[in-house]
Parts: C-alpha cells; sequence; structure tokens
C-alpha cells in the first residue's frame, strides 16, 4: 500500500539487444547514456517528447549473447 502523501510509482525498463548500435530517435533527449551497472548490464534514460521517463537496458560489454 502507497502512504497516502505519496503518489503510485511504477518503472518499466525496455531492453536494448546492443547498447553501443542503439541510436534513440532525434526527438527523444537523452538523460543519461547508457553507463556501465555494477550488476553486469549498461542501462541509459531517455526523455520522450511527452516528457516521460524511460529507461533502457542493454547487456554488459562482457555479456554473453544468447540465440
Amino acid at each position: 500500500m502507497v502512504p497516502e502523501d505519496q503518489e503510485p510509482r511504477s518503472q518499466v525498463v525496455l531492453k536494448v539487444a546492443d547498447a553501443d548500435a542503439f541510436r534513440p530517435d532525434p526527438a527523444v533527449e537523452v538523460v543519461t547514456p547508457f553507463e556501465d551497472t555494477h550488476y553486469g548490464t549498461r542501462e541509459m534514460t531517455v526523455r520522450d517528447p511527452d516528457g516521460r521517463i524511460w529507461n533502457l537496458q542493454a547487456p554488459g560489454k562482457g555479456a554473453r549473447q544468447h540465440g
């Protein structure tokens, strides 16, 4: 249950296959470029033209690709 003095929040993380090959649309503002995380992925934050924040996640540079 969310306390009355706080807004409910949720987070959606979009998966990206290759951070180095990913190019966001020019209409999207890059808030933070892809950065390595301590848990082995790379993450980026963007803002869409309507002001919504989106989190993108890609495998870390040393991660094995499946498929």
